[in-house]
């Protein structure tokens, strides 16, 4: 790793920035005109501001946040996911958003997984949480693929009524054997 201010996470695809890092253009990448638009659902581009705006603050109140996905070969943008804890919400989680070219190519899980072994090697946490709608069967099967575990459902005042799944440190992850994803 480079001596960057925020950190540059690296798996076999794909290539995770901070949306914060001043050598990342956030503002051409994710609310420019050729934007994907994953941000916000909105086509507003002040909607889109105010979300990117609320991604890099996270960062900077946080210490962590959302990673934006590039593709390694191409720099082409295929999401965000990353550690997530905004006010109002009951603790810590890991979370995706994939744009739509991007979906059913296990590139949540490369992603997640990614930051799983940097959340748990380098950050030194001892779990995390991912809030799941219930009908919500793809991101129930990736977190049962990363080996989460349900807990309770709880009524989110944003989110309404999401279970609780506990991502904890797994044998074969990268931490494991002293190798993290910065490598």
């Amino acid at each position: 790793m480079t001596n960057l201010r925020y950190p540059e996470l690296h798996s076999a695809r794909l290539r995770l920035v901070s949306p914060a890092e001043a050598s990342f253009d956030a503002a051409t990448k994710l609310a420019g005109d050729d934007a994907p638009l994953f941000i916000n659902a909105a086509e507003d581009a002040h909607a889109v501001w105010w979300s990117l705006a609320t991604l890099i603050g996270h960062w900077q109140l946080r210490g962590y946040g959302m990673f934006v996905l590039l593709d390694r070969q191409s720099d082409e943008v295929l999401g965000m996911a990353g550690p997530w804890f905004p006010a109002g919400w009951p603790e810590p989680e890991v979370s995706y958003h994939l744009t739509e070219n991007a979906r059913g190519r296990g590139l949540a899980s490369e992603a997640v997984q990614c930051i799983l072994d940097w959340l748990f090697f380098d950050q030194k946490w001892d779990s995390v949480a991912s809030l799941i709608e219930e009908n919500n069967e793809t991101s129930i099967k990736l977190a049962q693929r990363l080996g989460a575990r349900p807990e309770q459902l709880i009524d989110h005042k944003m989110l309404g009524k999401v279970r609780i799944w506990r991502h904890a440190p797994q044998p074969n992850a990268a931490w494991a054997d002293d190798k993290g994803p910065l490598q």
